[in-house]
């Protein structure tokens, strides 16, 4: 069934151009659900896409057609004639889906479970959407980056997805001033990054941060949205320089081609041990060793500059993996045994001025080392970066106190 343009967004009109009204009071509530979008393509429908004039656009669809003749839509079905105009087997469509769901030829394709399942579906996303708050607001931080050679990037599209699936909506009023999108890949020297690729790039996101800090103490921003892609050292770097005091969420990248971003539904939670692997008496210096997304290897660290005490953060029952942290409870529960460590540290080398960082680490793991340590109180962090083709670790950067 078609509705007609010319008498009215509820006026339905059958293969023969026999025309049926829908009650008024049923075709808003058709409307009102659907919210003025197409179920199919979700063209929004209240105004002329060409022209911009408010016009319904829209058409009332039969999921079973409202007669009984052989050229009804699914007219065959068992529903009664009596609910045939009634909200539930009515769904909001464009004209051109409209078409496509009642050519004789698509029937089975298009039949009435399915257009069912589209219809609810549909719906619950709409009421979903329409009832996110103020507190549900967002800001998003991205970095991007050259890792390692390969261009990487991140789309508007995948951030609304990524929030709109964990029940916030983005924030787009930075948009347009750098900490809206922190882009490194302007910056030359990644493929074989020496210290005036470290140095630039810190230096960077820096200036990016501070302004995001700005608009915080403005009371502008209550919440952040962190999508990071970006090496390594970097990002322990940015999770330096982000407010503890606003609540953040870090976003890991699902591996593969696509845009996916986001936690993994039903992953289980990674539990994190430290450990001394070597702690000579005397030592005046302390190197950390995170081995999550993989082991370092010691024998590929620089030699230390005096007597050195290493310790190991590995995952508690699984093997060090690329996805071992895939859940927000894991990620919590490594930053847990990291702040433990810290504070083994500080009661068993009293006086420490820097910590040696030597990560093999997701990048929501990279952010939370940097995140963890209480810049007035903790050593700074000297973070190595690993020489893809060598191996070997080498100095990247310094933050913190």
């Amino acid at each position: 069934m078609t509705s007609s343009p010319k008498t009215g967004p509820n006026v339905a009109v059958d293969p023969d151009g026999a025309t049926r009204t829908i009650p008024e009071r049923v075709a808003r509530r058709v409307w009102v659900v659907a919210g003025g979008r197409c179920t199919f393509c979700n063209r929004y429908l209240l105004s002329e896409e060409h022209t911009g004039q408010p016009v319904a656009v829209g058409q009332l669809a039969h999921i079973v057609g409202w007669t009984t003749k052989d050229g009804s839509p699914r007219g065959s079905d068992p529903l009664p004639l009596e609910d045939r105009n009634l909200e539930d087997n009515l769904i909001l469509m464009c004209h051109d889906q409209h078409r496509v769901i009642d050519n004789r030829s698509l029937w089975d394709t298009y039949d009435a479970e399915t257009l069912r399942m589209f219809k609810h579906a549909h719906e619950r996303r709409i009421k979903q959407l329409t009832g996110l708050t103020e507190e549900d607001r967002s800001t998003v931080l991205r970095v991007v980056a050259h890792v390692h050679g390969a261009a990487a990037a991140l789309s508007t599209s995948a951030v609304a997805r990524t929030l709109l699936a964990d029940g916030r909506f983005p924030d787009y009023a930075l948009a347009g001033i750098d900490e809206f999108e922190v882009d490194l890949r302007r910056i030359p020297g990644e493929d074989i990054p020496g210290q005036g690729y470290w140095t630039s790039a810190t230096a960077h996101l820096r200036d990016s941060v501070h302004r995001l800090t700005a608009h915080v103490a403005r009371e502008k921003i209550h919440h952040v949205s962190l999508f990071p892609l970006a090496r390594v050292p970097l990002l322990v770097a940015l999770g330096t320089m982000l407010d503890d005091t606003v609540p953040t969420e870090i976003y890991p990248k699902c591996r593969g081609r696509d845009e996916r971003w986001g936690w993994t539904n039903g992953a289980p939670t990674i539990d994190f041990t430290h450990r001394a692997v070597d702690a000579p008496t005397g030592a005046t210096n302390v190197q950390v060793l995170f081995c999550v997304s993989g082991t370092v290897d010691p024998g590929r660290l620089p030699t230390a500059p005096a007597p050195a005490a290493r310790y190991e953060i590995r995952p508690v029952s699984a093997a060090p993996g690329p996805e071992l942290i895939a859940s927000r409870g894991s990620l919590d529960a490594f930053a847990s045994a990291w702040r433990t460590l810290l504070a083994e540290l500080e009661h068993t080398h009293p006086g420490l001025e820097s910590i040696d960082v030597f990560a093999a680490v997701p990048l929501t793991a990279a952010v939370a080392i940097g995140r963890v340590p209480m810049r007035a109180i903790h050593p700074r962090l000297r973070v190595f970066d690993r020489d893809t083709t060598s191996g070997t670790y080498q100095f990247a950067l310094e933050v913190g106190r």
